[in-house]
């Protein structure tokens, strides 16, 4: 076997300077695979990692925008069930109810 390799890489002279290049170098290409492995085709590759960060930042940023609007909405509820005028105004406003006496006028806006 070693024989047929040996009269191969003598037949084909580039062939048998790159072999020399890859057995004088074979730590520096074993490295190279293995960062690309890890890189691009592990199941935890970095690309992946970074993607999934991106992703919960995403979903930090969205958990934080909802307990604020949580905040904001208890704020808005609290002024309604502690201010009557505030109750009215925005059932009026928001469910168009009017008092006995009122005529209502509704203009949508296209």
């Amino acid at each position: 076997m070693k024989e047929k390799i040996s009269s191969f890489i003598t037949s084909h002279p580039a062939i048998g300077k790159s072999y020399t290049y890859m057995m004088s170098h074979k730590m520096l290409i074993i490295i190279v695979a293995a960062l690309l492995w890890i890189v691009f085709f592990d199941k935890n590759s970095v690309i992946l990692h970074m993607e999934r960060e991106k992703n919960i930042s995403a979903l930090q940023d969205s958990i934080k925008y909802y307990r604020e609007e949580i905040t904001r909405q208890k704020r808005h509820l609290d002024e309604l069930q502690s201010d009557p005028r505030q109750m009215e105004k925005f059932v009026r406003e928001r469910y168009n109810m009017k008092k006995d006496d009122e005529d209502i006028y509704i203009i949508k806006r296209q």
